[in-house]
């Protein structure tokens, strides 16, 4: 009995306390709420406030069309008779992701399966509100693209780190959007370097970081940081029916394909002419000049290192890029770079892009003949596409034909780009050289197929 009333006189204190709380009686409790102290703020409360301003939640909408019985071979009676249940049935799906801002000027990093296929893409940054992007460019094999929101400010790009150092057993923070609940962050440890995926046919992926931060669907695409709240990586995938094992694409390989993607130049845009290295982080080192360039008519040479563009230093070679992407054809900036220890300044004036004939490179070197494919000649055809290339024949005994391509296939993708129209085709073949091997993504019927064609 003694004990049972002891119960219920600590029951009653507890709630005489819990009143006087709640009744906004001064003490510590309140005023840590309101004023964190500072032993609270942790290494990875500092990380994830240095990089969440960064990190967008993804949602995307996709158009699918069936086609019942499509497959069947019926009578034209039946189409006549119930032409109803014959006729094309549309529906929408969504997904969500999420990416990593990685210019300012509004270039965001994420993953290929994420958006690759989507008919709308939306992007919500961290004060909540929405933009629509375009897809700039993508690469399905490394599971990266690139997409790129319009704002009226500049937005602040995740810092970059470094893949070539981590360490089994280090800190490691995931921030995304599992399940739609935006910014979500989840913490763990690098568990393993260097391991090996193959998510799909004739797909695999080398080189990722295996984590045991949880890591759920909608996390793809999002980043995985250090403790000094750096991008290290990009999470890709997590192994069905396990618990803690997440993966990630290493940052270091990120900013080669990065690179890679934004050093297109579709033709009449503005041209420097330069390719930079890919495994100098935090630093623009010119790798190569093309000749009669820009870059060449104004003394840049190969181990220069570009350190301002018209007065501003770029916080990496991906910044550098989206900042000339920002320029136009004709237009001279001052680029200040490093030779030898010294630093020097030059006026450059930007070209516009060459403009080869990409019907003819096809043609020239892979026997391809191709059109532009639009949305009205694919409702005619009948194609499950709107757009890409349409290859209307093949030569006999050309890299086309033996590696099976024919009439009304339709190529979506080269390499890492996506090709809508034959002027990107000609930006992607325009240095092309016998031997060279090129990736070509290509729609037949209902199935998205790669065959790789050699240069003749």
């Amino acid at each position: 009995m003694r004990g049972a009333q002891r119960i219920r006189l600590l029951a009653s204190a507890a709630a005489v306390a819990g009143w006087f709380v709640a009744a906004g009686a001064p003490g510590r409790a309140g005023e840590e709420a309101s004023a964190p102290t500072p032993d609270r703020r942790t290494p990875v409360v500092r990380a994830v406030e240095r990089a969440a301003p960064s990190v967008v939640n993804l949602s995307t909408k996709q158009v699918h069309v069936v086609r019942p019985f499509s497959g069947l071979d019926l009578p034209d009676i039946f189409r006549r008779e119930f032409g109803d249940l014959f006729r094309p049935r549309r529906y929408v799906s969504g997904s969500l992701g999420s990416g990593a801002i990685i210019s300012p000027s509004g270039y965001i990093v994420t993953n290929a399966h994420v958006v690759q296929r989507a008919e709308k893409i939306i992007v919500t940054l961290s004060d909540e509100s929405q933009h629509e992007a375009d897809l700039v460019s993508a690469d399905p094999e490394a599971d990266l693209a690139i997409i790129k929101i319009e704002t009226d400010r500049p937005l602040k790009a995740i810092p970059l780190g470094t893949s070539a150092d981590l360490m089994i057993g280090e800190t490691v923070i995931a921030v995304g959007n599992p399940f739609g609940y935006q910014h979500s962050v989840t913490t763990g440890v690098v568990s393993a370097l260097d391991r090996t995926l193959e998510p799909a046919q004739r797909v695999r992926q080398e080189g990722l970081i295996q984590t045991d931060a949880p890591i759920n669907p909608g996390n793809s695409g999002g980043p995985l940081l250090n403790i000094r709240g750096e991008l290290i990586g990009i999470n890709t995938a997590i192994r069905a029916g396990a618990q803690g094992l997440g993966f990630a694409i290493g940052v270091d390989k990120v900013r080669e394909i990065m690179v890679g993607l934004l050093n297109l130049r579709r033709p009449g845009s503005a041209w420097l002419g330069v390719r930079f290295r890919t495994d100098t982080p935090g630093r623009a080192v010119v790798e190569a000049v093309a000749p009669d360039s820009p870059a060449e008519k104004a003394g840049l040479a190969p181990g220069d290192r570009i350190v301002r563009l018209d007065g501003k230093r770029p916080a990496n070679v991906i910044e550098l890029e989206t900042m000339l992407l920002a320029r136009e054809p004709g237009r001279e900036v001052r680029l200040a770079f490093v030779r030898d220890g010294r630093t020097r300044e030059t006026p450059v004036r930007l070209a516009a892009a060459p403009k080869p004939d990409g019907a003819k490179l096809a043609h020239r070197h892979f026997g391809l003949h191709l059109q532009k494919l639009d949305a009205d000649l694919a409702a005619t055809m009948g194609l499950r596409v709107d757009r890409g290339l349409l290859v209307a024949g093949t030569d006999p005994g050309s890299p086309a034909r033996e590696a099976g391509l024919r009439q009304g296939d339709v190529i979506v993708q080269v390499d890492r780009y996506r090709v809508d129209d034959l002027e990107t085709l000609a930006a992607l073949l325009a240095g092309v050289r016998k031997g060279d091997r090129y990736r070509f993504y290509v729609v037949r019927g209902r199935r998205l197929a790669r065959t790789v064609l050699e240069a003749r």
